[in-house]
């Protein structure tokens, strides 16, 4: 997960954004765009691909992560109730 690693987040950071309170948009190509925070409190965006296998229904994979955006973070805050900024 260099890719991950390159944006100075964490595979333990993209496990806590991906079995938190996250929101989540429909990505392109199949893909899920989570946005969540971590225990230390950053705001994450994690991508997720699903599982090609037939047979690993249910299964999606982290293709990167980065810290969110401006706008990101502020769509967070709106779906989870926090107001706007």
């Amino acid at each position: 997960m260099a890719h991950v690693a390159r944006h100075g987040v964490t595979l333990e950071e993209v496990e806590e954004v991906c079995t938190g309170e996250f929101v989540a948009l429909q990505s392109y190509k199949e893909r899920l765009l989570l946005i969540g925070p971590t225990q230390a409190g950053r705001t994450l965006a994690v991508v997720l691909e699903p599982d090609v296998d037939p047979g690993g229904a249910g299964i999606w994979y982290p293709v990167t992560a980065r810290p969110a955006s401006r706008k990101e973070r502020s769509y967070y805050r709106t779906q989870k109730g926090g107001g706007e900024g």
